[in-house]
Protein backbone atom coordinates (compact mmCIF):
# COMPACT_ATOMS: atom_id res chain seq x y z
CA UNK A 1 0.00 0.00 0.00
CA UNK A 2 1.67 3.08 -1.38
CA UNK A 3 0.20 6.12 0.73
CA UNK A 4 1.24 9.62 1.81
CA UNK A 5 2.00 10.71 4.85
CA UNK A 6 -0.75 13.07 5.14
CA UNK A 7 -2.97 10.38 4.37
CA UNK A 8 -2.34 8.11 7.55
CA UNK A 9 -4.60 10.21 9.72
CA UNK A 10 -8.10 9.38 7.14
CA UNK A 11 -10.88 8.22 9.22
CA UNK A 12 -8.70 8.50 12.85
CA UNK A 13 -11.72 8.40 15.44
CA UNK A 14 -10.24 12.58 16.82
CA UNK A 15 -12.39 12.43 19.41
CA UNK A 16 -11.27 9.30 20.85
CA UNK A 17 -7.60 10.14 20.95
CA UNK A 18 -8.59 12.91 22.88
CA UNK A 19 -10.09 10.98 25.17
CA UNK A 20 -6.48 8.68 25.53
CA UNK A 21 -5.13 11.85 25.99
CA UNK A 22 -6.57 12.67 28.89
CA UNK A 23 -6.97 8.73 30.27
CA UNK A 24 -2.95 8.01 29.82
CA UNK A 25 -1.26 9.67 32.71
CA UNK A 26 -3.69 8.71 35.60
CA UNK A 27 -4.41 5.44 33.56
CA UNK A 28 -1.60 4.31 30.81
CA UNK A 29 -3.74 1.02 29.70
CA UNK A 30 -7.09 2.17 29.58
CA UNK A 31 -5.30 5.47 27.55
CA UNK A 32 -3.55 2.80 24.97
CA UNK A 33 -6.93 0.84 24.48
CA UNK A 34 -8.71 4.58 23.26
CA UNK A 35 -5.80 4.61 21.27
CA UNK A 36 -6.79 1.42 19.90
CA UNK A 37 -10.64 2.45 19.33
CA UNK A 38 -9.07 5.59 17.73
CA UNK A 39 -7.20 3.82 15.22
CA UNK A 40 -9.42 1.11 14.23
CA UNK A 41 -10.39 2.13 11.15
CA UNK A 42 -7.99 4.64 10.28
CA UNK A 43 -6.02 3.90 6.76
CA UNK A 44 -2.87 4.46 9.07
CA UNK A 45 -3.45 0.60 10.96
CA UNK A 46 -4.75 -0.46 7.72
CA UNK A 47 -1.08 0.05 6.17
CA UNK A 48 0.30 -1.19 9.81
CA UNK A 49 -1.41 -4.21 9.85
CA UNK A 50 -0.95 -5.27 5.64
CA UNK A 51 2.92 -5.26 6.56
CA UNK A 52 3.06 -6.58 9.92
CA UNK A 53 0.69 -9.65 8.32
CA UNK A 54 3.26 -10.26 5.48
CA UNK A 55 6.45 -10.34 8.13
CA UNK A 56 4.56 -12.82 10.21
CA UNK A 57 2.12 -14.76 7.79
CA UNK A 58 4.25 -18.17 8.44
CA UNK A 59 1.92 -17.92 11.98
CA UNK A 60 -1.60 -16.71 10.90
CA UNK A 61 -2.52 -20.10 11.46
CA UNK A 62 -1.15 -19.95 15.22
CA UNK A 63 -3.10 -19.01 18.26
CA UNK A 64 -1.28 -17.84 21.38
CA UNK A 65 -2.36 -18.80 24.27
CA UNK A 66 -0.26 -17.80 27.97
CA UNK A 67 -0.74 -19.72 30.80
CA UNK A 68 0.97 -17.95 33.61
CA UNK A 69 1.38 -21.01 36.37
CA UNK A 70 2.74 -23.04 33.70
CA UNK A 71 5.29 -20.86 32.60
CA UNK A 72 6.20 -20.02 36.48
CA UNK A 73 7.87 -23.70 36.59
CA UNK A 74 10.40 -22.40 33.77
CA UNK A 75 13.54 -21.55 35.41
CA UNK A 76 13.60 -17.70 36.05
CA UNK A 77 16.88 -17.07 33.37
CA UNK A 78 13.89 -18.74 30.54
CA UNK A 79 11.90 -16.18 28.21
CA UNK A 80 8.91 -18.06 29.60
CA UNK A 81 9.94 -18.02 33.68
CA UNK A 82 11.51 -14.13 33.47
CA UNK A 83 8.02 -13.02 31.37
CA UNK A 84 5.72 -15.02 33.79
CA UNK A 85 7.29 -13.66 36.98
CA UNK A 86 7.44 -10.38 35.86
CA UNK A 87 3.78 -10.43 35.06
CA UNK A 88 2.85 -11.55 38.30
CA UNK A 89 5.08 -9.28 40.26
CA UNK A 90 3.75 -6.42 38.38
CA UNK A 91 0.08 -7.81 38.65
CA UNK A 92 -0.58 -7.61 35.05
CA UNK A 93 -2.94 -9.65 32.90
CA UNK A 94 -1.57 -10.91 29.58
CA UNK A 95 -4.86 -10.00 27.82
CA UNK A 96 -5.17 -6.54 28.65
CA UNK A 97 -4.18 -4.99 25.35
CA UNK A 98 -6.33 -7.62 23.77
CA UNK A 99 -10.09 -6.58 23.24
CA UNK A 100 -13.04 -8.62 21.81
CA UNK A 101 -12.39 -7.38 18.95
CA UNK A 102 -9.18 -8.93 18.33
CA UNK A 103 -10.27 -12.64 19.45
CA UNK A 104 -10.53 -13.19 16.08
CA UNK A 105 -7.94 -11.64 14.66
CA UNK A 106 -4.53 -13.74 14.76
CA UNK A 107 -2.52 -11.00 14.44
CA UNK A 108 -4.25 -8.07 16.67
CA UNK A 109 -4.30 -10.96 19.36
CA UNK A 110 -0.61 -11.81 18.94
CA UNK A 111 0.43 -8.29 18.86
CA UNK A 112 -1.88 -7.36 21.99
CA UNK A 113 -0.08 -9.95 23.86
CA UNK A 114 3.51 -9.29 22.62
CA UNK A 115 4.06 -5.76 25.00
CA UNK A 116 5.03 -7.41 27.64
CA UNK A 117 7.41 -10.21 26.04
CA UNK A 118 8.95 -7.38 24.68
CA UNK A 119 9.59 -5.76 27.74
CA UNK A 120 11.58 -9.22 28.86
CA UNK A 121 13.64 -9.72 25.55
CA UNK A 122 14.45 -6.31 25.08
CA UNK A 123 15.58 -5.55 29.52
CA UNK A 124 13.30 -3.13 29.40
CA UNK A 125 11.63 -2.71 33.15
CA UNK A 126 7.71 -1.73 33.59
CA UNK A 127 8.92 2.30 34.82
CA UNK A 128 8.30 4.82 33.05
CA UNK A 129 11.54 4.81 31.51
CA UNK A 130 11.61 1.21 30.60
CA UNK A 131 8.00 2.02 29.08
CA UNK A 132 9.84 4.84 26.72
CA UNK A 133 12.53 2.12 25.85
CA UNK A 134 10.01 -0.60 24.83
CA UNK A 135 7.85 2.09 22.52
CA UNK A 136 10.83 3.06 20.73
CA UNK A 137 11.76 -0.27 20.14
CA UNK A 138 8.15 -1.43 18.56
CA UNK A 139 7.75 2.23 16.94
CA UNK A 140 10.75 1.15 14.46
CA UNK A 141 9.67 -2.00 14.12
CA UNK A 142 5.83 -1.22 13.20
CA UNK A 143 6.03 2.44 12.88
CA UNK A 144 1.86 2.18 14.42
CA UNK A 145 0.11 4.81 16.23
CA UNK A 146 -0.26 3.84 19.31
CA UNK A 147 3.86 4.08 20.24
CA UNK A 148 3.57 7.38 18.52
CA UNK A 149 0.78 8.37 20.71
CA UNK A 150 3.00 6.90 23.89
CA UNK A 151 6.25 8.67 22.59
CA UNK A 152 4.04 12.04 22.53
CA UNK A 153 4.35 11.68 25.96
CA UNK A 154 8.06 12.23 26.13
CA UNK A 155 8.59 15.77 26.55
CA UNK A 156 6.11 16.33 29.57
CA UNK A 157 7.24 13.04 31.65
CA UNK A 158 11.37 14.17 30.79
CA UNK A 159 10.43 18.24 32.49
CA UNK A 160 8.91 16.17 35.43
CA UNK A 161 11.84 14.00 36.15
CA UNK A 162 14.62 16.00 34.41
CA UNK A 163 16.89 14.79 36.72
CA UNK A 164 16.41 11.12 34.91
CA UNK A 165 17.19 12.98 31.84
CA UNK A 166 19.77 11.26 30.88
CA UNK A 167 18.48 7.71 31.63
CA UNK A 168 15.22 8.33 29.41
CA UNK A 169 17.11 9.55 26.78
CA UNK A 170 19.00 6.46 26.90
CA UNK A 171 16.49 4.29 27.57
CA UNK A 172 15.02 5.47 23.54
CA UNK A 173 18.08 5.63 22.20
CA UNK A 174 19.09 1.97 23.15
CA UNK A 175 15.52 0.73 21.95
CA UNK A 176 15.50 2.48 18.65
CA UNK A 177 18.58 0.76 17.78
CA UNK A 178 17.63 -2.34 18.68
CA UNK A 179 14.96 -2.07 16.83
CA UNK A 180 16.52 -0.88 13.56
CA UNK A 181 19.22 -3.98 13.96
CA UNK A 182 16.87 -6.86 14.05
CA UNK A 183 14.72 -8.48 11.51
CA UNK A 184 10.94 -7.83 12.26
CA UNK A 185 10.04 -9.41 15.60
CA UNK A 186 6.62 -9.84 14.93
CA UNK A 187 7.42 -12.86 12.78
CA UNK A 188 9.09 -14.64 16.04
CA UNK A 189 7.13 -17.11 17.59
CA UNK A 190 7.87 -16.45 21.48
CA UNK A 191 4.95 -18.96 22.37
CA UNK A 192 7.29 -21.98 21.03
CA UNK A 193 10.73 -20.67 22.63
CA UNK A 194 8.89 -20.16 26.10
CA UNK A 195 11.32 -22.86 27.35
CA UNK A 196 14.77 -21.17 25.81
CA UNK A 197 17.40 -19.15 28.14
CA UNK A 198 16.64 -15.03 27.49
CA UNK A 199 20.76 -14.91 26.74
CA UNK A 200 19.61 -17.47 23.75
CA UNK A 201 16.18 -16.11 22.15
CA UNK A 202 18.63 -12.37 22.75
CA UNK A 203 21.21 -14.08 20.59
CA UNK A 204 18.79 -15.77 18.18
CA UNK A 205 16.98 -11.74 17.83
CA UNK A 206 20.36 -10.57 17.67
CA UNK A 207 19.72 -8.36 20.61
CA UNK A 208 22.32 -7.13 23.01
CA UNK A 209 21.38 -5.87 26.08
CA UNK A 210 23.57 -3.31 27.84
CA UNK A 211 25.27 -4.74 31.14
CA UNK A 212 23.87 -2.96 34.66
CA UNK A 213 27.35 -1.17 35.00
CA UNK A 214 26.42 0.46 31.97
CA UNK A 215 23.13 1.81 33.70
CA UNK A 216 24.61 2.55 37.03
CA UNK A 217 27.20 5.38 35.19
CA UNK A 218 23.99 6.71 33.67
CA UNK A 219 22.75 6.93 37.32
CA UNK A 220 25.67 8.29 38.10
CA UNK A 221 26.14 11.11 35.75
CA UNK A 222 22.15 12.19 36.39
CA UNK A 223 22.78 12.00 40.36
CA UNK A 224 26.21 14.44 39.68
CA UNK A 225 25.10 17.14 36.72
CA UNK A 226 21.43 17.13 36.88
CA UNK A 227 20.56 17.97 40.62
CA UNK A 228 20.47 21.70 40.04
CA UNK A 229 17.93 21.23 37.84
CA UNK A 230 15.51 19.20 40.26
CA UNK A 231 11.86 20.93 40.01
Amino acid sequence: MNIAIRELGTSINWSKLWQAYRAFKANPAEGVLLVFEAERHSLWRSWVIQRLKRQASHLQVKRVKIDLAELMKLPSDTLGGAYAGHMIAQGFNPETFVTKNDNDDWLAQRLGLSHDVYHIITGFDATPIGEFGVAAFVLVQWWDMVNVFVMSWFPLYLLSEITKAPMYVAAIARGMMMGLKIKPIVGYAFEDNWHKPLIVVRKELGIIVQDSRLLEEVKNLNNANLSRFKL
